[in-house]
């Protein structure tokens, strides 16, 4: 069926408070670069530049909830160019064929960085698919499907393709293809590459999903 433009909503309210906003993203960039257990709530705090002590668990409560903030923060931000992505394919004719859907969930993770310009989102994402999603932990495209609606909409389209049996098996395959590219992503941000090379970067970006189109390929014969 025909694919129609999403309105992006304005940012949901935790996200309109600056303070929570700073909280997140020194979150996400310490969690990228160690692991979520060994962050405190002081550490977080201290690099989000608020004095009182306690502001992230005013806020949040407790680490679950700001992990989930996280997640609902980036996947707002990467909603609006994957729904312009989806609506420019279908005025252009493009078919939605596995290399477009999968540039689709890739590419705006490009531009999900820190203050230090390393893509701490793609770290912290690498982290949780190889970890946390194992030990239980829940991404909120799993709970809150109107967060999320492109995802979901471009997740399904592949699993249609890969013909998969259900779909958790084609989400556990598309999550395997995801990593690659992540992990592509972390692996250039400890070289300093984005910054040193950019070109070589792009190209590195292009070869690692390349690589992950294939291996959703692989998993079924047109």
């Amino acid at each position: 069926g025909s694919c129609t433009e999403r309105k992006v909503s304005a940012p949901p309210q935790q996200f309109a408070d600056e303070t929570k906003r700073r909280i997140i993203a020194a979150a996400e960039s310490l969690y990228a670069r160690r692991s979520i257990e060994s962050v405190s709530f002081r550490e977080i705090a201290q690099t989000a530049g608020n004095r009182n002590t306690n502001a992230v668990q005013y806020h949040f409560g407790d680490r679950e909830t700001l992990v989930q903030a996280i997640f609902a923060w980036r996947v707002w931000q990467m909603e609006g160019p994957r729904g312009t992505a989806l609506v420019q394919a279908e005025k252009s004719g493009q078919p939605l064929d596995i290399p477009t859907l999968m540039r689709m969930i890739c590419e705006p993770v490009l531009d999900l960085t820190d203050d230090e310009g390393r893509h701490s989102y793609a770290a912290f994402m690498s982290k949780y698919l190889l970890r946390h999603r194992p030990a239980g932990v829940l991404h909120p495209g799993d709970m809150r499907a109107d967060l999320n609606p492109n995802l979901r909409l471009i997740l399904d389209r592949i699993n249609i393709l890969v013909a998969a049996e259900d779909l958790h098996l084609g989400d556990y395959r598309i999550g395997l293809s995801y990593l690659m590219v992540l992990n592509m992503i972390v692996l250039s941000d400890n070289e300093g590459l984005h910054q040193r090379d950019p070109q070589q970067f792009r190209q590195r970006f292009e070869t690692a999903l390349s690589m992950a189109v294939a291996a959703l390929e692989s998993s079924y014969t047109q």
